[in-house]
């Protein structure tokens, strides 16, 4: 009789608990719940569009951006990899110089980001990584930061962490799809608010560089 009297009261349990771990797996995939990280478009200029997002763990935005350019990938990715030419259109970089090439996938690279008064240089050390996409034959690069490959230069202060991903995808009629993506930590005591500041103008800036030069 007792167990009789305790079945419709441990089946009712267990739909409570089912419908409780429904709710947490619904509510942690729903867009209301994720909506602090969605991206949100910042800017549409010149042909770039630039999106910035919150990063769990982070108060430094995340940002990505992307545009199609009237180039052949060839010409996009000789470019790309000129590391000397680095300097001439990514956003305050004062210098650049190949470190170590681990072959043609992989490369160490070195440079320096001049910052406006009265904040420090900052430089990093980086590992470029190759690969090819067989689907779309789209081009990747992934950027890691090295924060301890050498030891910090003086007047200098390393950046903590970069991690970017750059993909250059050919476009049926000759002309290239570019994407870059990008969250980071430039070290030292750079208040927050400051460097989301950067997180339009660096994309923004070093894409209408790099097309500049693309027509060069």
């Amino acid at each position: 009789m007792k167990k009789t009297t305790l079945m419709p009261f441990l089946l009712l349990i267990k739909k409570v608990t089912f419908i409780i771990f429904l709710f947490f797996v619904v509510a942690g995939t729903s867009p209301l719940y994720a909506a602090e990280n969605l991206w949100q478009l910042k800017t549409t200029k010149d042909g770039i569009t630039v999106y910035t997002r919150k990063v769990d763990g982070s108060e430094i935005l995340e940002f990505k951006a992307t545009m199609t350019v009237d180039a052949p990938l060839n010409k996009i990715v000789s470019l790309f990899e000129d590391t000397k030419e680095l300097s001439s259109w990514y956003y305050q970089c004062t210098h650049s110089e190949l470190i170590k090439d681990e072959g043609p996938q992989d490369k160490i690279i070195y440079i320096v980001l001049h910052l406006p008064w009265p904040v420090t240089e900052r430089d990093s050390y980086f590992r470029q990584t190759k690969s090819i996409d067989a689907k779309d034959s789209s081009v990747n690069y992934s950027i890691l930061a090295l924060p301890d490959y050498l030891p910090a230069k003086n007047g200098k202060v390393r950046v903590l962490m970069i991690n970017s991903h750059w993909r250059f995808t050919p476009l049926p009629d000759g002309k290239t799809e570019i994407y870059f993506q990008q969250h980071s930590n430039p070290g030292g005591s750079i208040p927050s608010f400051l460097v989301n500041a950067l997180a339009v103008d660096t994309p923004l800036n070093s894409l209408k560089n790099f097309c500049r030069l693309l027509s060069d």
